[in-house]
């Protein structure tokens, strides 16, 4: 049987208006559940794809979203785009994804091509400050908040503070009293909001800081911070424990142990924050600080979507918990 094509055939194969399709396509309100489900199987059914395209030139606005994205080989954040990706989708909308791979010449330019693309809203993740050209155009900070001095924005973003801290007391409480922090020295203000937790940690068990042991590398980068740690213990400082503000410093640091003969857990305590699958595949396995995706991508849809849909002006910050996956890397007496 040849699938329906258009809104009309959809609408008569659910018993209902294509007005009522159209509510449920858009999430307008004003239908009950079993209508909704209903029509969302004949959609399913028939494979249903709306003119998106019909709908732009009616509002203005096309039913797509821009997301900008720091770097889209960073696991973190190819994890967050694919579920953003998947919940908007559900919700009626196509994406851009545009890496700015942390320059922020390139995500000035690609705010400049969306909003001339005349998109419906924007999730900017991580992005580098705060751009005028954006107007009332809905947008949504996830990972790290905007720098706009003016007016509130909407902020998704992990306690990063917090997970430093419990990376942090998960080595002392395995031992560890020298400890080498690997971060990023970038403008990233969750780099510096994961080592005041590292700071904290070490406060409250009264351990000294060693600057020596604190380690800003140029970006977030497996190679760098192989290197890095390579250079530490060829002039032979000491550190018992690395705590790193990424997974993937922390697959690097595993990667520059190795190559020196030496073992984690055994010789060196490691630990990593984003929790993927680097964490779980890398070495021994890496003890994380792990990040609720699903929520934060969900979070980031929902409220966009009432903004884009509704024209609501929401100005919230989300601080989303965090929790500590321990793998082997951390695993001996404590």
């Amino acid at each position: 049987m040849e699938k329906a094509k258009s809104i009309k055939e959809i609408a008569k194969l659910a018993g209902v208006s294509t007005a009522t399709v159209s509510r449920v396509i858009n999430q307008n309100g004003r239908f009950s559940r079993e209508t909704e489900e209903r029509v969302r199987r004949v959609i399913r059914e028939n494979d249903y794809i709306p003119n998106m395209s019909a709908k732009g030139l009616r509002t203005s606005r096309t039913r797509v979203v821009g997301i900008i994205v720091p770097d889209i080989t960073n696991p973190h954040f190819a994890n967050l785009v694919l579920h953003l990706e998947m919940d908007l989708f559900r919700r009626g909308y196509s994406c851009l994804i545009c890496n700015t791979n942390e320059s922020e010449e390139l995500e000035s330019k690609h705010i400049q091509s969306l909003t001339a693309q005349n998109v419906s809203g924007i999730v900017l993740i991580s992005g580098m400050r705060n751009y005028e050209e954006l107007g009332d155009l809905p947008v949504v900070y996830v990972d790290r908040p905007s720098n706009s001095q003016d007016k509130e924005e909407v902020m998704i973003e992990s306690d990063n503070e917090e997970g430093g801290y419990l990376a942090t007391r998960e080595l002392i409480q395995s031992g560890c009293r020298h400890i080498l922090i690997l971060k990023s020295l970038g403008n990233d203000s969750n780099q510096f909001a994961r080592y005041c937790g590292f700071r904290r940690a070490l406060d409250e068990f009264k351990i000294k800081e060693e600057r020596s042991l604190c380690i800003n590398l140029k970006a977030v980068s497996m190679e760098e911070a192989r290197e890095s740690i390579l250079f530490m213990l060829d002039r032979e400082a000491k550190f018992d424990g690395i705590m790193s503000t990424t997974d993937t410093l922390a697959a690097g640091a595993v990667i520059a142990l190795r190559e020196r003969g030496l073992e984690v857990p055994k010789d060196i305590l490691v630990t990593g924050f984003d929790d993927c699958q680097i964490a779980a595949a890398c070495g021994p396995g890496i003890t994380s600080v792990h990040q609720d995706i699903d929520q934060m991508s969900r979070m980031a849809a929902k409220l966009l979507f009432e903004m884009m849909h509704d024209g609501k002006q929401i100005h919230n910050h989300y601080r989303l918990p965090v929790s500590l996956t321990v793998r082997n890397s951390t695993c001996r007496s404590k």
